[in-house]
C-alpha cells in the first residue's frame, strides 16, 4: 500500500511537471485568433516595470590544502548520474555501507580508498567522507551575480524515510572579494529498527583574489548522530522468512543493540594566503608580450596621428554657421575619436607573479562520544565481548585538537619562457592534543609535536605534458624516518581529432600508524601500543584514456600493514559477542588492480560500464572482491524539445568475499574473526530511474533495488546488516541567479 501511495505521488509530480512544460510550448507556438482577444487582454501592453538583466558568469575552483594553489574545477550541473547522489554507496556503488543513508562506509576498490598525506589521525571521520568536506573539497567561486543551488533527495515517509537537503550560496562584493556558505542536512530514519542517522554541516567561506595578495578561508562545523543497532539477530529474517511462523516487516525484525549511539562534533578553520612578488608586462591584442617602451612609442604615434587628422576646421563645413556650441560639439567628437583610436591598440598591462610567500593554517577541534545505555556488564552481556570499565553503560569521550601551520616559498611556473616548472619549498609544524577515559575514572591525555619539511616540483601549463612530484619528511623529535613521495605525470597526444592521454602515478610512503591505532580507551575496546613498525608502501600505476574508454592498472607492495580485527565468542544461548583490536601484519602484501571504463552510445542509446579486477596476496588480512561491476544502460531523448530525459537501469555487483565487519564501539570496519566469518557478495542490485533536466533544474524519480525478492539471494554488503528493500526515491536540484 505504501509503495502504491508513493507511486501515485511521484507519478503526479512528473505529470504536473511535463504538463507545465507542454503548456509553455503550446503558449510559445500558438496562433492568435480573434477569439483570443478576450482571453489575452493584456497581450499588447508593455510591462510598467522594467526588467533588469542579471549578469551571468561564474568561475569555480578548489585549492591545494598544503600550499593553497588554485586548482580549476567545474560545477556539477550534469543530469547524468544525478539520481545516484543520494546513495551513501557513491555514484557508481563502489562503497560498502550498513544500509542506511549517512552510515559509515568504506571503498571495496582498494586504489580508490582515500589516503591523506600524512594519515588523518582522527580516524573516526574517515567512514563519513560521503558527508564531510575536507579543505581540498570546498568549491570557491567568483560570480557576476549571486548564485544559489538548492538540492533535495527524499524517500519513504516520516517513520522510515530518508531526506537530504543542501543549500549553497555564493556572491561577490567586487571582482576580488567574494564569500558564500553551504548548509547540508541529512536525516536517514532507517527502514530497519534503531538505525536513524542525523548529520548537519554549516560552512562559511570567503576569498580575496588580488594582483599580489590572495586569500582563501573557510570555517566548517559538523554534528553527526548515528544510531547503532548491531545488525540483525538472525539473517534468516531476510534469507528465509518462511522459517518463522510470523511475517516480519523490516522495522519489526529484532536487532542486537538498543539505546546505542555514536556522536561527533567536528569544527575546522582553514586559512591559506599568499603574497606574490613579480613584475608587470604589456600584451598586445593577440596576447603577445611587447616591450613597454615599444607600446608607449606606438601609442604616442597613434595619438599624434589621430589628433593631427581631426581638427576643428576639418569638422566644420563652409555652409555651417560658426558658433560656440558647434565648436564644443566638434571638440567632444574629436576627443571621443581620439580615445577610440587609442583603445583600438588594446594594450594590456599584466602582473606576472614570480615568487609567492605562502602561509597555511588548519585548526581542528573534534570530539567523538560512544554511548550505550543497554545495561550490560562483564557478567551480563548479549553483545559486547570485552569490558574494561565497570560501568553498566558506556559514555566514552575522546577529544582531539590540532593546529597545523605551513610556511612555503613558491616559485611560479611560466614567469619566463625559460622557466618551465614551478618549485615549492615548505616547512610545517603541527601541534596535536588527545584525551580519553582513564581506568581511575579520570582522563588520560597525550600531546604530540611534528615538524615537516618538503618540496614540490610541478608543471601544469601547456597542452601536452604535465607532472607533479612532491616529497616530505616528518618527525616528532623521537621518531625519525617518516617520509612521503608522491608523483604523477600525463602525456597528451592529438590523435584522430581527439586526444590520447597516457598517465603515470605512484608513491613511496614510510609512516607511523594513525594515533588511535596506538591508543584507544573505551568501556568495550582498549589498547595502548607504541611499538608498531612504520608502514611502508610502494605504489605504481598507469592509465590510458582515449575518447570514451579508460584503462587503469596499478600495483602496490605493502609492508607492516596495520588494521582493525574483530574478535568473537559465543554465549550459552548461542549468541555471538563482539570485540575489536589492532593487529600488525609481518607479511609483505601485494595488491594488483585493473579497471576498464567505457561508454558506448548509438543514437539515443547509451551504455556505460565500469569493470574492476583486483587481487590481494592475503585475503585473511586484506580481503577484496575479485570483480566489481557497475553498469548503466539508458536512453537519452527530449520531451517537447526542451525537457532532457534519461530513462535507464543501472547494476551494482561484486563477487563473494569475506567483507569487513562493522564495529560500533569504534565506528570503524574490521576484518572478521576467522572462526565466525561469513561471505558477502554475488548479489546484483538493480535500480530503475528516469532523470530530467530543464535549463537550471534537474530532478529524478527512481525505484532502487527493484529486483529485491524476499528470501532470494543474500542482500548484504556488511555481515548481518541487510540492504534496504525496494524504495521509491525523488530528488531535485535547482540553480538560480538573482
Amino acid at each position: 500500500m505504501i509503495y502504491l501511495v508513493n507511486i501515485i505521488r511521484y507519478s503526479s509530480f512528473i505529470a504536473l511537471f511535463i504538463l507545465v512544460i507542454g503548456c509553455h510550448q503550446l503558449h510559445a507556438q500558438r496562433i492568435l485568433t480573434p477569439d483570443d482577444e478576450d482571453l489575452d487582454r493584456f497581450a499588447g501592453r508593455t510591462d510598467s516595470v522594467q526588467k533588469e538583466d542579471v549578469p551571468e558568469g561564474i568561475y569555480v575552483w578548489k585549492v591545494d590544502e598544503r600550499l593553497g594553489t588554485i586548482l580549476p574545477t567545474s560545477m556539477d550541473t550534469l543530469s547524468e548520474g544525478f539520481q545516484n547522489d543520494a546513495f551513501t554507496e557513491g555514484r557508481n556503488g563502489q562503497y560498502t555501507t550498513t544500509g542506511n543513508l549517512g552510515a559509515a562506509r568504506y571503498s571495496r576498490l582498494y586504489f580508490t580508498q582515500k589516503s591523506a598525506l600524512p594519515a588523518n589521525d582522527f580516524i573516526f571521520t574517515n567512514p563519513y567522507d560521503f558527508f564531510l568536506r575536507t579543505p581540498e573539497e570546498i568549491v570557491y567561486t567568483n560570480t557576476k551575480s549571486p548564485f544559489t543551488n538548492l538540492t533535495y533527495h527524499e524517500c519513504g515517509n516520516k517513520t522510515n524515510g530518508e531526506d537530504r537537503f543542501t543549500a549553497k550560496f555564493a556572491t561577490n562584493v567586487n571582482k576580488r572579494l567574494g564569500f558564500g556558505f553551504i548548509f547540508d542536512y541529512l536525516y536517514g530514519r532507517g527502514y530497519y529498527d534503531r538505525q536513524a542517522n542525523s548529520e548537519m554541516n554549516g560552512t562559511l567561506f570567503g576569498t580575496y583574489i588580488g594582483e599580489r595578495y590572495q586569500l582563501h578561508a573557510h570555517f566548517s562545523t559538523n554534528y553527526l548522530k548515528l544510531t547503532e543497532n548491531g545488525g540483525l539477530e538472525d539473517d534468516t529474517y531476510i534469507t528465509n522468512p518462511e522459517a518463522f511462523p510470523t511475517s516480519y516487516s523490516t522495522s519489526d525484525m529484532p536487532v542486537r543493540l538498543s539505546k546505542t549511539w555514536n556522536k561527533m562534533h567536528l569544527n575546522t578553520f582553514y586559512l591559506t594566503h599568499r603574497y606574490n612578488i613579480g613584475f608587470h608586462r604589456t600584451l598586445d591584442a593577440k596576447g603577445r608580450v611587447v616591450r613597454t617602451e615599444t607600446a608607449n612609442e606606438l601609442l604616442g604615434k597613434k595619438l599624434a596621428n589621430a589628433v593631427g587628422k581631426l581638427t576643428v576646421a576639418d569638422s566644420i563645413t563652409a555652409t555651417q554657421p560658426l558658433t560656440t556650441d558647434t565648436i564644443d560639439n566638434t571638440l567632444q567628437a574629436n576627443q571621443r575619436t581620439n580615445q577610440n583610436s587609442i583603445d583600438s591598440l588594446q594594450f594590456k598591462r599584466q602582473f606576472v607573479p614570480v615568487i609567492g610567500l605562502v602561509h597555511t593554517l588548519k585548526f581542528q577541534t573534534n570530539n567523538r562520544r560512544f554511548i550505550s545505555n543497554d545495561n550490560m556488564n562483564a557478567y551480563s552481556t548479549d553483545y559486547f565481548n570485552d569490558f574494561y570499565l565497570p560501568n553498566d553503560s558506556a559514555n566514552d569521550l575522546t577529544k582531539f585538537i590540532s593546529v597545523h601551520n605551513t610556511f612555503a616559498l613558491d616559485i611560479n611556473e611560466g614567469f619566463s619562457k625559460w622557466v618551465k616548472s614551478g618549485l615549492s619549498i615548505f616547512a610545517a609544524y603541527e601541534f596535536q592534543k588527545f584525551s580519553m577515559p582513564a581506568l581511575d575514572g579520570g582522563t588520560d591525555k597525550w600531546t604530540r609535536h611534528f615538524i615537516s619539511i618538503g618540496a614540490r616540483l610541478s608543471k601544469r601549463q601547456g597542452h601536452y605534458f604535465h607532472y607533479n612530484v612532491s616529497g616530505e619528511t616528518r618527525t616528532d623529535g623521537s621518531n625519525f624516518g617518516e617520509f612521503f613521495v608522491h608523483a604523477n605525470a600525463d602525456l597528451n597526444l592529438p590523435l584522430w581529432k581527439d586526444t590520447l592521454r597516457l598517465g603515470l602515478f605512484g608513491h613511496i610512503r614510510n609512516e607511523l600508524p594513525a594515533f588511535y591505532y596506538e591508543h584507544y580507551h573505551g568501556r568495550n575496546a582498549w589498547w595502548d601500543n607504541e611499538d608498531y613498525k612504520k608502514i611502508f608502501s610502494t605504489r605504481i600505476g598507469a592509465e590510458l584514456k582515449f575518447k570514451d574508454t579508460k584503462l587503469t592498472v596499478a600495483v602496490e607492495d605493502l609492508q607492516n600493514y596495520v588494521y582493525f580485527a574483530e574478535s568473537t565468542s559465543t554465549t550459552a544461548d548461542n549468541l555471538l559477542l563482539y570485540g575489536v583490536g589492532v593487529r600488525q601484519s609481518s607479511k609483505n602484501l601485494k595488491i594488483i588492480s585493473a579497471q576498464l571504463k567505457h561508454k558506448f552510445h548509438f543514437g539515443i542509446f547509451n551504455w556505460y560500464n565500469e569493470l574492476t579486477y583486483q587481487s590481494s596476496s592475503d585475503d585473511d588480512i586484506l580481503p577484496l572482491p575479485k570483480f566489481n561491476v557497475y553498469s548503466n544502460f539508458y536512453i537519452d531523448f527530449r520531451i517537447a524539445r526542451v525537457l532532457q530525459t534519461k530513462l535507464g537501469v543501472d547494476l551494482r555487483y561484486f563477487t563473494k568475499y569475506y567483507g569487513l565487519a562493522y564495529s560500533p564501539m569504534i565506528g570503524q570496519y574490521a576484518v572478521q574473526d576467522e572462526a565466525t566469518r561469513i561471505k558477502v557478495g554475488n548479489y546484483p542490485q538493480l535500480n530503475a530511474y528516469v532523470n530530467f533536466s530543464l535549463k537550471r533544474t534537474r530532478f529524478y524519480v527512481m525505484a532502487s533495488h527493484f529486483n529485491h525478492s524476499s528470501g532470494t539471494g543474500y542482500p548484504f554488503y556488511v555481515p548481518h546488516h541487510p540492504l534496504n528493500q525496494m524504495v521509491l526515491r525523488l530528488g531535485i536540484s535547482w540553480n538560480f541567479k538573482n
